[in-house]
C-alpha cells in the first residue's frame, strides 16, 4: 500500500504542473495581466512596471512559470487586487466550503444509496419506477433553476431555511447543501441501483442464497459491498469538485466559499487569485482520486493496489 501511494503521489506531479501551466499561460500570456487591476484607468508605468517586476513577465513564459513555482514551494500563492495574499484568502473561505461539501457528501451517501438499494432490490415495481422518475427530474433541472426554485419556496414562502447562508452557521448551509447534492444523489442512486441489479443476478449471490443465507444479509453483506465499488468513485470526484466550490450554487445563497472567491476574482480579472485557486483545486481534487483508490481495496479485497 506504501509503494502504491508514492507511486500516485509521483503521477500527480506532472498533472498539476500541466493544468497549472496551462492556467499561468492563459492568465499571465495569453492576455493581459494588468487588465482591472487599476479600474477602468490605465496603470501608471510605475505600478505596471513593479507589477511586472513581482510576476518576472519581461521573461520567456517557462521561466515566468518556474519562477512561480519557487515562490507556490514556499507558500506563497500572490497577492489579489486588495492587497490580501491568496493563501489567506482561500484559508478564510475553505472552511465554509468544506461544511457544504460535508453536508451535499453526506445527503449523497444516504439518500442516493438508500434510494438506489431500495429500488435495485425492487427490480420492475412501483418503487423501482418513482425512483427512477424523480432521478430524471433532477438530472433534468438546472442547478440554478432548483437553487432559486428552493431559496424561494422553503426560504421566502415555509420559512424553513435561511434565504442566504450565514458564515459558520450549519444550519444555513443545509439548503444550499440540498441542492448543490440534487445532481449527484440522481447519479448515485441511478449508479447504486444498476450496480446491484447486475450483482444479484451472480453466480455467488445464488450460492448464497442456495446455502440459506437469508435476503438481507446476502444484500448487506456481499452484494452491496461489490456494488458500491463504482459508486465509490462517483462520489468520490463529486466531493474533489465539491471542494473546489460550487460557483453557481454558492453565488445563489450567498455562500462565502471558494466558488464564490472564484466567481469573483473571474470577474474582475484578478489573474493572482485565479491561478492560486486552481492550483490548491487541482491538488485537492487529485487528493481525493487517491483516496478513491485507496478505498477500492477495502471494498474488495480482490483488487490490488501493490
Amino acid at each position: 500500500m506504501g509503494k502504491f501511494i508514492i507511486r500516485r503521489i509521483l503521477q500527480m506531479i506532472p498533472v498539476v504542473l500541466g493544468t497549472t501551466f496551462i492556467i499561468f499561460a492563459m492568465v499571465f500570456a495569453l492576455g493581459d495581466p494588468l487588465i482591472g487591476r487599476c479600474g477602468e484607468r490605465p496603470c501608471s508605468p510605475a505600478y505596471a512596471a513593479a507589477f511586472r517586476a513581482e510576476y518576472n513577465l519581461d521573461q520567456p513564459l517557462p521561466v515566468q512559470y518556474f519562477l512561480y513555482l519557487g515562490k507556490v514551494l514556499t507558500g506563497d500563492l500572490g497577492t489579489n487586487f486588495y492587497g490580501n495574499s491568496v493563501v489567506s484568502e482561500l484559508a478564510a473561505r475553505y472552511p465554509t466550503t468544506l461544511k457544504l461539501a460535508v453536508i451535499a457528501i453526506v445527503i449523497e451517501i444516504i439518500v442516493g444509496i438508500g434510494a438506489g438499494v431500495y429500488a435495485g432490490v425492487r427490480k420492475g415495481k412501483l418503487a423501482d419506477n418513482m425512483v427512477t422518475i424523480t432521478t430524471l427530474i433532477l438530472i433534468s433541472i438546472p442547478v440554478f433553476v432548483l437553487g432559486s426554485l428552493a431559496q424561494m419556496v422553503f426560504g421566502v414562502w415555509l420559512g424553513w431555511f435561511p434565504v442566504t447562508a450565514s458564515e459558520g452557521d450549519w444550519y444555513s448551509l443545509i439548503l444550499p447543501g440540498i441542492v448543490l447534492a440534487s445532481l449527484n444523489v440522481a447519479y448515485v442512486a441511478r449508479l447504486t441501483r444498476t450496480s446491484l441489479v447486475e450483482n444479484l443476478r451472480a453466480d455467488y449471490v445464488r450460492t448464497a442464497k442456495a446455502k440459506g443465507l437469508s435476503v438481507s444479509r446476502t444484500i448487506g453483506v456481499h452484494t452491496l459491498r461489490n456494488s458500491l465499488v463504482p459508486v465509490v468513485t462517483l462520489i468520490g470526484a463529486s466531493f474533489g469538485g465539491l471542494m473546489g466550490g460550487a460557483i453557481v450554487t454558492e453565488r445563489i445563497f450567498n455562500v462565502n466559499g471558494i466558488g464564490s472567491f472564484i466567481f469573483r476574482s473571474i470577474s474582475t480579472s484578478d489573474g493572482t487569485s485565479v491561478v492560486g485557486a486552481i492550483l490548491v483545486l487541482v491538488v485537492v481534487y487529485l487528493l481525493m482520486n487517491l483516496l478513491v483508490d485507496v478505498l477500492y481495496g477495502v471494498l474488495d479485497p480482490r483488487i490490488s493496489n501493490e
